[in-house]
């Protein structure tokens, strides 16, 4: 591919990545695209076939990246330290997690695509998706936390990540609100006002976040399973 095809193919995820973000799949037109893009609207076909496939790899390019990098603590982890316990590997997470999605270029509009296929009840990522992307972290994620908890059956996992997920979910949304003022408006004044950790910079946002998730879980698990002595 020459260096124009290609620049003219990211231009193309670029304008998609925006334009989804802020409307739905069914909303943006293929004409649409190739404006925003300043290209032309055979573009889309030369090089992604079709508006659903151009969807598909903006899904896939940043999620490739936040899935790598989130396997990568977690072996991290359990590479380095013999009895790790709950607590890192779920800092593991939510902190790889945080970074990609609010301190990572494009992290932003790639969390709200994904929180509006989410709630649509089209699925125009296809399968591969959950099968590449969401599963392998899932079912890692899953497998350590027994692995390190040995008491933990599936199901009680399967309810601890969904919780943990959850509380990530709320907090980045919480700061994705506030980004939506400007920084001297009443509503951001006052959402700092009730929870001033909105008030840091992102970097501090994520280390505040991350502590309390990872300590609440953590008291969460014990309460609930505390650990058999061996």
């Amino acid at each position: 591919m020459t260096e124009e095809k290609h620049q003219t193919k990211e231009k193309l995820l670029d304008a998609a990545e925006s334009l989804f973000a802020c409307k739905c799949f069914d909303d943006v037109s293929i004409r649409e695209l190739a404006a925003a893009a300043d290209a032309n609207v055979a573009s889309v076909n030369y090089h992604f076939q079709g508006k659903e496939n151009l969807y598909h790899q903006v899904i896939m390019r940043r999620f490739v990246v936040q899935r790598d990098r989130t396997l990568a603590a977690l072996e991290e982890v359990l590479k380095t330290e013999e009895n790790p316990g709950i607590a890192p590997v779920i800092r593991a997470l939510v902190e790889e997690y945080l970074k990609g999605s609010l301190s990572s270029i494009g992290g932003s509009s790639f969390m709200m695509i994904m929180a509006r296929e989410m709630d649509s009840q089209q699925n125009h990522s296809g399968s591969a998706f959950f099968r590449e992307m969401v599963m392998p972290i899932f079912l890692a994620y899953s497998d350590a936390l027994i692995e390190v908890r040995s008491n933990l059956q599936i199901e009680q996992v399967n309810w601890i990540m969904a919780s943990i997920i959850g509380q990530i979910h709320h907090f980045v949304a919480r700061w994705h609100k506030k980004s939506s003022f400007g920084d001297e408006s009443e509503e951001v004044q006052f959402m700092i006002r009730i929870f001033p950790a909105l008030g840091q910079p992102v970097e501090k946002y994520i280390e505040l976040v991350t502590d309390h998730i990872t300590s609440f879980s953590t008291a969460a698990i014990d309460s609930l399973y505390p650990e058999v002595p061996k």
